[in-house]
């Protein structure tokens, strides 16, 4: 049976193919480039370009299709094989929709937990790697969320940051006082030992001493907003009365400054307009439960991971309090480490344009 020839019916293109032919570096557009040339040659059939090519009948036709419906463009344009970026092989399109708004409000833990939801809501059985490629493609990451009160009130948060400048002017402190603006807290250090990762060879599991006892220490801390300053107090307890010497102790950290200290609003807290609140100390007490607005909270886990503390027997609080030295020296030394913390925009930036007061 005598084959038919292919006629392209543009043999003026093979100059321009034979260019592109050079010029393209991808093997396998090259075939596709000499598929087009000899079919615009018109010397020979389907069957034997497909064997000087190397392919299928099927791909020479699907080629010469290709080039005269977009030219070089719609020729040498190629996907990659297999299903395309955040595509979700074998899993219907509502269940995949269900499944990205899963993760985009970390409705699951685990990729087993996937599975398990897979194959009891919509009876689809697949292996747990699988489930795992579907989540990444997805752009899921295993991420440990920040843990949020019941009562938190996110307005309330948001207007704050808002209006923080507002209620430094209100102070109506005079003009050309010197303002230091304090983020404050405190946390609980006790005898247990603090257990944190370490450097070890791979293979080798590490081995610490672990003590647990119940004989606990309290540390006031306060981050200065504008200059970073640190400043510290050891207490044996959390009360209205320490809470008064952590304040006076910030005064006379710079008794000709006035004081702004701002502060969550725990039971063992002055309030503002306490007559308790030392002269030149005024109190901004943050929203309830809004631990994410105070860079002082941060501070505590620096120590905890820090040399000297982490993984450290402590014989009594003396020790404990030597051992948290060379972490609080840090803060005390290194102003741009206070200013990592408390340089939030909405905090670091509204303090600063109060200082005119």
């Amino acid at each position: 049976m005598r084959r038919r020839k292919l006629k392209l019916g543009k043999p003026e293109l093979s100059a321009q193919i034979e260019q592109e032919y050079r010029q393209q570096k991808d093997a396998r557009l090259k075939t596709r480039l000499l598929c087009v040339k000899l079919a615009a040659m018109g010397e020979k059939s389907g069957e034997e370009i497909a064997e000087i090519c190397g392919c299928s009948r099927a791909s020479v036709f699907a080629w010469i299709k290709a080039f005269r419906d977009g030219g070089f463009d719609g020729l040498l344009s190629r996907q990659k094989p297999g299903p395309q970026e955040g595509e979700l092989r074998g899993l219907p399109a509502n269940v995949a929709e269900e499944l990205q708004r899963g993760v985009q409000t970390g409705r699951w833990a685990t990729a087993q937990a996937v599975r398990q939801w897979l194959q009891t809501h919509h009876r689809i059985a697949r292996p747990y790697i699988t489930v795992w490629q579907w989540l990444k493609k997805l752009g899921g990451v295993l991420r440990v969320p920040r843990p949020s009160h019941p009562g938190a009130d996110e307005q309330a948060a948001q207007l704050f940051k808002k209006e923080l400048g507002e209620r430094l002017e209100a102070l109506g402190l005079p003009q050309g006082t010197r303002v230091r603006v304090w983020v404050m807290d405190e946390a609980r250090f006790g005898l247990h030992t603090e257990t944190r990762r370490v450097w070890i060879t791979k293979g080798v599991r590490p081995i610490i001493k672990r003590q647990t006892r119940y004989e606990w220490d309290y540390l006031y801390g306060a981050l200065e907003v504008v200059e970073g300053r640190a400043e510290f107090l050891h207490l044996p307890t959390v009360n209205l009365e320490c809470n008064q010497l952590f304040l006076e102790h910030l005064r006379a950290s710079d008794p000709k400054a006035e004081h702004v200290v701002i502060a969550d609003q725990a039971g063992f807290h002055l309030r503002p307009g306490d007559p308790r609140v030392p002269k030149g100390v005024h109190v901004l007490s943050l929203p309830a439960y809004s631990p994410e607005l105070n860079p002082c909270e941060q501070v505590w886990d620096v120590l905890k991971d820090g040399e000297g503390f982490a993984n450290a027997l402590f014989e009594s609080i003396d020790k404990l309090r030597q051992g948290l030295l060379p972490g609080l020296r840090r803060f005390w030394e290194d102003a741009s480490l206070v200013l990592s913390l408390v340089g939030r925009p909405w905090l670091h930036d509204q303090a600063n344009s109060s200082a005119k007061i």
